[in-house]
């Protein structure tokens, strides 16, 4: 998909499908933004007349299609409703967004929404975020059906703006590397387990490294099951053991910045499929243990994106891949574990298998002296149950990076909730026979005793636990992966860089 910005008039576009909003105004009556009223003006009033005849109130995803308006020349022209325009954010942004993306069927798209921004957010921050709804959003599911409806696919997208800014262009084509990197990992989530082995996940991240298209600086290591043993990681030896594949460790780093410069290190939980181990899951959606794999997929497609963007920062994914599936020879409940910490675990519970190949993993990030570490994991139900699908779990005692990171939540519409750890959540994981329980002594607060597990392991810098057990996917009969928390990394990222531009900043007040 091609996006490039455009400065030509609204009503000139030769183009299959014109989107322009509207906000909802008072009782029944809608807000055309001033782009949708110099159209209305160029199709003598044709469309507001269709807007009155429909009822159209510009309500939040509501959509009005008109067909062939005289002096337009588009064929077909969309009023997008995104609600009040004074509450607008950018989670209703991203929402209306995604809506029309997802029903859309033309090739060729203009979108006139440089008015639709939320307070605090420019014409850079809607571009690029509306780039990567639209990437993401429009694109169909790759299935393993013998037969499937084709239907066609955008291919191209223009962003009509009063005047050229080259900016804006910039953030066209970086949501649309962020929008790709989303697919990348949604695509892996969706796998079925068979397919996305451990190995397989390892040979998928070792193509990003190679061909004409690998970027200059994107590196991979990958250690098999000798070298990571060599390495000491006794909990990825551990959950693996029940599995008749071998385990990977999978080491990917984009070098954007100087040797001297640290590394942002993000952590990935890789168990390709969780069957819980001797400690069996019940049957029900066990099937759905296949996206236990999407922390992994996230942090992969993070550096992936990185390198495509050419950030000027050094990005490392860490990602321990295995399976956590029962046999004679899996781990039990009661053995000791030594983890790559040189820490023992009393595993009491084989199902709690994440909090151990993180353990390892976030052992190797403090090798690194990262400036910064973040580990993304679908790690527990007790997260679900405290903040359901529409957060994600954030365990973080840095005040800065937690700002930082619910920030990112904001803008990127991915949002995540703090949560606490340590103290008495640390003591329940006291063990009688090793250093540490990998579970804790009470049915309670599941969430923040995991990240407190982890917390034992984690690197001295900033560091971040988010856990994303109800916002990587779904579980219902359409079984689907969201690549979430990926958009808050991306946007989290992006704000890191030296030159700013990417981010997106304070905006012109338009609109009334």
């Amino acid at each position: 998909m091609q996006f490039s910005l455009t400065t030509q008039s609204i009503e000139t576009l030769n183009v299959h499908t014109l989107v322009v909003a509207a906000f909802k105004g008072r009782g029944s009556a809608c807000e055309l933004t001033e782009a949708a009223q110099q159209l209305d003006a160029a199709c003598d009033k044709r469309l507001c007349e269709a807007i009155a005849d429909e009822g159209f109130a510009g309500r939040t995803g509501e959509i009005l299609v008109l067909h062939r308006l005289a002096g337009v020349a588009a064929r077909r022209v969309v009023v997008l409703g995104f609600g009040e325009r004074k509450t607008l954010d950018a989670a209703r942004f991203v929402k209306t967004l995604t809506g029309w993306a997802a029903k859309n069927r033309a090739p060729q798209a203009a979108l006139a929404l440089t008015e639709v921004l939320p307070d605090g957010l420019d014409e850079v921050w809607a571009a690029r975020t509306a780039a990567r709804v639209v990437t993401f959003s429009s694109s169909r599911p790759v299935l393993l059906k013998t037969e499937r409806e084709k239907t066609p696919e955008l291919d191209s997208c223009l962003w009509v703006a009063p005047e050229r800014n080259d900016d804006v262009a910039r953030a066209l084509e970086t949501g649309r590397i962020c929008g790709q990197a989303l697919l990348w990992a949604k695509n892996l989530q969706e796998l079925p387990p068979n397919i996305c082995t451990p190995e397989y996940m390892a040979r998928t991240a070792r193509t990003l490294t190679q061909g004409r298209g690998a970027a200059k600086g994107l590196t991979i290591e990958v250690l098999d099951r000798k070298a990571i043993e060599k390495r000491g990681m006794g909990g990825l030896l551990a959950v693996s053991s029940g599995a008749q594949t071998d385990p990977v460790f999978i080491e990917l780093a984009w070098r954007g910045a100087a040797a001297k410069d640290a590394p942002v290190v993000v952590v990935g939980k890789g168990i390709t499929f969780d069957a819980g181990g001797i400690s069996l899951k019940p049957a029900r959606n066990m099937d759905g243990m296949k996206f236990d794999m999407s922390g992994a997929a996230s942090a992969l497609a993070l550096v992936k994106a990185a390198a495509d963007m050419k950030l000027a920062q050094n990005v490392t994914a860490l990602v321990p891949c295995c399976e956590n599936l029962p046999s004679g020879s899996a781990t039990r409940p009661g053995d000791v574990i030594t983890t790559a910490s040189g820490k023992t675990v009393e595993v009491l519970n084989t199902d709690a298998e994440g909090r151990l190949i993180l353990a390892d993993a976030l052992t190797r990030a403090a090798d690194l002296n990262p400036a910064v570490c973040i580990d993304v994991a679908t790690l527990t139900g007790a997260c679900i149950t405290a903040l359901g699908s529409s957060m994600s779990g954030l365990f973080c005692e840095d005040a800065k990076l937690t700002e930082e990171l619910c920030r990112a939540g904001s803008t990127s519409a991915d949002a995540v909730w703090p949560l606490p750890m340590g103290g008495d959540y640390r003591a329940m994981l006291e063990s009688a026979a090793a250093d540490l329980a990998n579970i804790g002594n009470a049915p309670q607060a599941g969430a923040s005793v995991a990240a407190s597990f982890l917390a034992e392991f984690a690197p001295k810098c900033p560091w971040a636990h988010l856990d994303v057990a109800g916002t990587a996917n779904s579980m219902g009969f359409k079984k689907e992966g969201f690549a979430r928390p990926l958009p808050l990394l991306l946007e989290w990222i992006l704000a890191r860089e030296p030159s700013g531009k990417n981010a997106g900043g304070k905006k012109r007040r338009t609109g009334k």
